[in-house]
């Protein structure tokens, strides 16, 4: 995987797709909040890289609220 990269996650609320341009070298675990390309309501976005494998990247999203 990139150090930068387009990730792929599901809106919580209308269940599209949406991407999220990403930088790895940001740290292991980021945590923020997206809007939804079609809704515009906000999904907080999980990520976490595996420090022993770069190529595993963990992408969550969760409602907002959470």
């Amino acid at each position: 995987m990139q150090t930068d990269d387009d990730l792929v996650w599901r809106c919580q609320y209308c269940s599209v797709e949406n991407t999220v341009w990403v930088d790895l070298t940001a740290g292991d675990k980021q945590d923020f909040i997206e809007e939804c390309r079609i809704c515009c309501r906000p999904n907080r976005i999980i990520i976490k890289v595996d420090i022993n494998d770069d190529e595993n990247v963990l992408v969550e999203s969760r409602i907002s609220d959470e």
